[in-house]
């Protein structure tokens, strides 16, 4: 039998990616062979659902060319350990209930991120209309699902916080989660791995309003795919409200599911474009408004004239120029703003590639190759590091997430870098310094310069 067991294991691995082979197949058992029938034994009772909803077509001609075609299979479910033998202390699972619970109901999101903090204009209205309508109307009573897509640093992240903050202000007990789709798959990788099917189900299932950022990185992720079409659909039947964030519209979402990309097509898909002019002025007096910034509106008028690709790097030479100011006792002006911003203007049609500005910041801070993505967290390296996602944010299109995977950290850990060094810049002279010289030697490698 073992043999036998051997060959449909070595059917199914080269029938599935690898990553699908290890996360079902690979603590599926066999059990006895009876009365012509294989007993298949899952880890859980979730992986047993799960190949037999998915897999099952798979296992059986597996089954029957290694033992024969007239061979039935039978999944089963390990039983699970009892709960005195594992000794649990009521107390944990009280604790642990209640964490689950106020994961779904308290409000974790920045209050900056609101409808009052976001300027709407001609190239971004129907998409902040939406948001709005639907963050006023009891969940999945206005447009359900609502998909919001567009370029890096537009604005969709802010619309989705904005619709969170304002629901709970209107309803404070709303229970609203929102996700990156790479901590979506994450999570539910460890709960398959850890035998957690059912609490990762609540997390997603048990929420009146689900927000899904960057839904473009679920591309290939087959079986979370699918955990989140099942999501979708059952949070769509019970009347949920469903937000998803994308760099591109629906149909061009390649490696996702047309069952997927069809449910996303259903409710309202709105763009959010670059902002024009006036709009990016408007952005540039809020910020400023909002950072207790004294900023001549000429200077605003310069800043927003030449950084007019995303509000990211709009709202980033701001602080460019209110840090030069700051650092160097200098009244903010047009001469001023011109020289903090030299080697910060896009140059039209010339991208810079992410492993040159990896290159020059270990080079700068004297570091070897490997050094910035290693687990060191050493003030030197860290700062190193810091420096360098704050300058892959600033100087390309990256997202956090893809800026994470140049480092090998999580998206969360890239926001909390690139804030340090904006709160570093204007108040201490050596960052800015750093900042500044980095910027331009990448530029300056960037256009073949010495």
């Amino acid at each position: 039998m073992d043999k036998s067991w051997s060959a449909i294991r070595e059917r199914a691995r080269q029938d599935l990616s690898e990553a699908s082979y290890k996360l079902w197949f690979a603590e599926l058992t066999a059990g006895d062979l009876s009365g012509g029938v294989l007993e298949l034994i899952a880890p859980s009772a979730y992986v047993k659902r799960w190949l037999s909803g998915h897999y099952m077509d798979l296992i059986t001609g597996s089954v029957r060319d290694a033992l024969g075609p007239g061979v039935r299979v039978r999944l089963r479910s390990r039983p699970a350990e009892p709960v005195e033998s594992r000794q649990v202390d009521p107390s944990v699972a009280t604790a642990h209930q209640t964490t689950l619970d106020q994961a779904l109901s308290a409000p974790p999101f920045p209050d900056r991120y609101t409808f009052e903090t976001f300027v709407p204009g001609p190239s971004n209205k129907f998409a902040h209309a939406a948001a709005l309508a639907v963050a006023e109307a009891p969940p999945s009573r206005a447009y359900n699902p609502v998909f919001v897509y567009g370029g890096v640093g537009l604005g969709k992240t802010h619309l989705l916080f904005a619709v969170a903050n304002h629901m709970w202000q209107l309803a404070p007990r709303t229970r609203v989660r929102y996700v990156t789709s790479e901590s979506f798959m994450t999570e539910f990788i460890k709960s398959v791995r850890e035998r957690r099917g059912y609490q990762f189900q609540r997390q997603y299932r048990d929420v009146d309003v689900l927000l899904l950022d960057d839904v473009q990185f679920l591309a290939r992720a087959e079986e979370t795919q699918t955990e989140f079409f099942h999501t979708f659909n059952h949070l769509h039947q019970h009347e949920r409200q469903i937000v998803i964030a994308s760099d591109r519209p629906p149909q061009e979402l390649g490696g996702i599911e047309e069952r997927l990309r069809s449910r996303f097509r259903s409710g309202l898909v709105v763009d959010v474009q670059p902002p024009d002019l006036e709009t990016r002025i408007a952005i540039l007096q809020l910020k400023a408004l909002r950072d207790n910034l004294a900023v001549p509106d000429d200077v605003l008028h310069f800043i927003a004239s030449k950084f007019d690709n995303n509000i990211r790097e709009l709202e980033g030479a701001l602080l460019r120029v209110a840090a030069f100011a700051s650092l160097s006792r200098q009244a903010t002006d047009l001469p001023l703003a011109e020289r903090a911003l030299e080697d910060l203007i896009p140059e039209r049609g010339r991208e810079i590639p992410p492993a040159l500005i990896l290159d020059q910041t270990a080079e700068y801070f004297g570091l070897g190759p490997g050094d910035l993505t290693s687990k060191s967290r050493s003030r030197p390296l860290t700062t190193a590091r810091h420096v360098g996602m704050y300058l892959l944010r600033e100087l390309t299109g990256l997202s956090l997430i893809k800026i994470g995977e140049h480092f090998d950290r999580d998206h969360t850990t890239v926001l909390h870098g690139i804030k340090k060094i904006e709160g570093l810049m204007p108040a201490r002279g050596s960052t800015y310094k750093q900042v500044q010289e980095l910027t331009k030697k990448i530029r300056a490698r960037g256009r073949g310069g010495a």
